[in-house]
């Protein structure tokens, strides 16, 4: 493809370099992955400035290259603009020739919640006889293939990729778990989806957001910017009313969902269990009854998010209900290992308030005791620490405090951030056990049959990050060896 129809549509402040239009045969901002005839994107980073490797990049046969602030002395043409994130979302679809518009796209965005929506999607959509496709935190689901996701929401130039993938593959929809960072870093860019959704926004990833309203504003541009159909937004949520009165001051249309009351989207008579739920979907495309293997209240969220989605871009409420009676569980997402007659869950639960609604949604379910197992990432938002320990303390009833992905902080410094959360709870009964391993196992042997034990904080990964190693783990595989039970 001719450099000019890569970059049609993109703004330059000014160009310079040779003349001509040149061949480009990949688009990429890793100077790493450059190749002869290569358009590269220097970038500034969190710990990097791309600027720094356009030499090297035009050495390895960049043809072209795209950066927010001039370079002196480069064989090859230069393009300045405002915004290179912005400029590669256009010069990525374009290269894979612009793939989104073949098929529906549907976005789901929020703190919580997002994984197990896009999982209930996936199902509707079968069932609705399409050939679905997934953009989210567990992996890259199409046409039978999936792909580990580095990321929940990859680089614009990954996504298009991916997305050309997926229309070669004759994907006909996909949902796609749409981060913050995402819309921070314009990895989205100049898609167009047909149905929204808003699940929730609790403290996460400050820092990188500093604050939550730098936070919500990252979330919000979903549905300003880049959503020109229905949105599904949860309006429980103090965010979501915003966000909900916002869109009705634009004249957008709007389904604010509700797991406690009525509201366009909620659950009529929920009846809650250990083995799932059941109740009656009520829409603004009409009710139906429904039951689900999945587990806690909280999931009535989901699956109102996932319903408002699919109904927003004009599945029929019968795919729905099919849909949702068709999944059986979500990885690392309250999912469960059994054995020795104790109700054992693996969730991905790693912000306080997620880990408040995972308890929360135990505790009804619990003869016995209710335990938890959890700790805090390394390199990450220092200020949840506490507050995860008073989750965990108000939320439990013993609560072993471990490592997650300590990365290159000190395990035990972490743990100490987090124990005056757990004092302030009240002084719950609790233990520290900074070995993983070791956590698991002593929590599964001071559980009693009737006791619930959530192991929090890792859910699907099945590695563990220490210094700057990635190791394997995975809590489900250590829950069953340490129970004696195979999967």
């Amino acid at each position: 493809m001719k450099l000019s129809e890569v970059i049609a549509g993109m703004e330059a402040k000014r160009v310079s370099g040779p003349q001509g239009d040149p061949e480009i045969a990949r688009v990429t901002c890793d100077s790493r992955q450059v190749v002869p005839g290569s358009l590269f994107f220097a970038l500034s980073g969190a710990k990097s400035d791309g600027a720094r490797f356009v030499h090297d990049a035009v050495a390895k046969g960049a043809r072209a290259v795209v950066c927010e602030k001039p370079v002196e002395g480069l064989a090859a043409k230069l393009l300045e603009v405002g915004n290179g994130r912005r400029a590669m979302a256009v010069a990525a679809a374009n290269f894979f020739g612009r793939p989104a518009n073949a098929m529906t796209l549907l976005g789901v965005t929020g703190t919580n919640g997002k994984t197990t929506t896009t999982y209930l999607v996936e199902s509707i959509l079968a069932a609705a006889g399409e050939a679905p496709g997934v953009v989210g935190t567990v992996s890259y689901r199409f046409a039978g293939q999936e792909i580990p996701a580095p990321n929940t929401t990859p680089e614009s130039t990954v996504l298009q990729e991916l997305l050309a993938r997926m229309r070669e593959a004759s994907t006909t929809a996909v949902v796609m778990e749409v981060s913050s960072h995402a819309l921070a870093q314009e990895r989205v860019h100049g898609l167009s989806f047909t149905s929204c959704a808003f699940t929730n926004l609790t403290r996460d990833h400050l820092d990188y957001h500093h604050d939550m309203e730098s936070y919500f504003a990252a979330k919000r541009r979903l549905f300003i910017e880049l959503c020109a159909g229905p949105a599904t937004v949860n309006g429980d949520d103090p965010w979501g009313k915003k966000l909900l009165d916002e869109l009705g001051r634009e004249g957008r249309t709007a389904w604010g969902f509700s797991a406690s009351g009525v509201a366009d989207l909620y659950v009529r008579d929920p009846r809650v269990g250990i083995e799932g739920m059941q109740g009656t979907l009520v829409t603004p495309r009409g009710e139906a009854p429904f039951t689900t293997r999945l587990v806690g209240a909280h999931n009535l969220e989901n699956i109102l998010t996932a319903s408002g989605l699919a109904l927003g871009a004009a599945f029929d409420l019968s795919a729905v209900i099919k849909g949702i009676e068709a999944l059986a569980n979500v990885p690392g997402r309250l999912e469960r290992v059994s054995g020795r007659g104790i109700h054992l869950f693996v969730d991905y639960a790693h912000s306080d308030d997620a880990l408040t609604r995972a308890l929360a949604a135990l505790r009804p379910l619990t003869k016995g005791r209710l335990l938890v197992v959890f700790g805090c990432g390394g390199d990450r938002d220092q200020g949840k620490r506490p507050l995860m320990g008073e989750a965990a303390g108000k939320g439990s009833d013993l609560a072993i405090v471990t490592s997650d992905n300590p990365r290159t902080e000190d395990p035990q410094a972490i743990i100490e951030a987090i124990l005056p959360g757990l004092a302030r709870a009240g002084g719950k009964e609790h233990r520290v056990e900074p070995d993983r391993r070791k956590a698991i196992e002593l929590a599964i042997s001071l559980a009693k049959p009737g006791d619930v034990l959530l192991l929090a904080g890792k859910g699907h990964e099945d590695y563990q990050i220490i210094g700057t190693e990635k190791r394997p783990f995975d809590d489900r595989e250590e829950a069953r060896r340490a129970l004696g039970v195979t999967a």
